[in-house]
């Protein structure tokens, strides 16, 4: 979960904005878009690279727990015994925080998308201010 706090982190400073970096947020915007979408998805592919080698993995190990069981077992039971593994348990692990970390940025994705409609009221408060 540190990624996940890492990018809280880092976003809770992006979504700063007031009178005196209201310019300079709104000139950012877009590049910052960018960068988010950029990690949703670096984790999208990340996620994917997991699930395949979590994949191969417990076939592997599937096929090693056939291979080396003293009597015939099924599939589906060297298929559990693999599931068990420390290895496909922490892969699993990294999927789940993944998952999160996806999500998060799916709705940071959001946020940043209506901030332009948030940058723009602020605007026109200022003006209205002005009058």
């Amino acid at each position: 979960m540190e990624l996940l706090k890492k990018y809280m982190d880092e976003i809770g400073k992006d979504l700063v904005v007031d009178d005196f970096n209201l310019k300079e947020v709104q000139m950012r915007l877009p590049s910052r878009k960018h960068f988010w979408v950029a990690r949703l998805m670096d984790a999208k592919v990340e996620r994917n690279k997991l699930l395949a080698k979590k994949k191969q993995l417990k076939k592997d190990l599937t096929k090693k727990v056939i291979a080396e069981s003293p009597v015939k077992i099924s599939l589906s039971i060297a298929e559990q015994h693999a599931e068990r593994h420390e290895s496909v348990v922490h892969i699993t692990e990294s999927l789940a925080e993944y998952g999160v970390v996806i999500e998060y940025l799916e709705k940071v994705e959001k946020v940043l998308s209506s901030m332009s409609f948030d940058i723009s009221n602020i605007v026109k408060i200022n003006q209205m201010e002005q009058l």
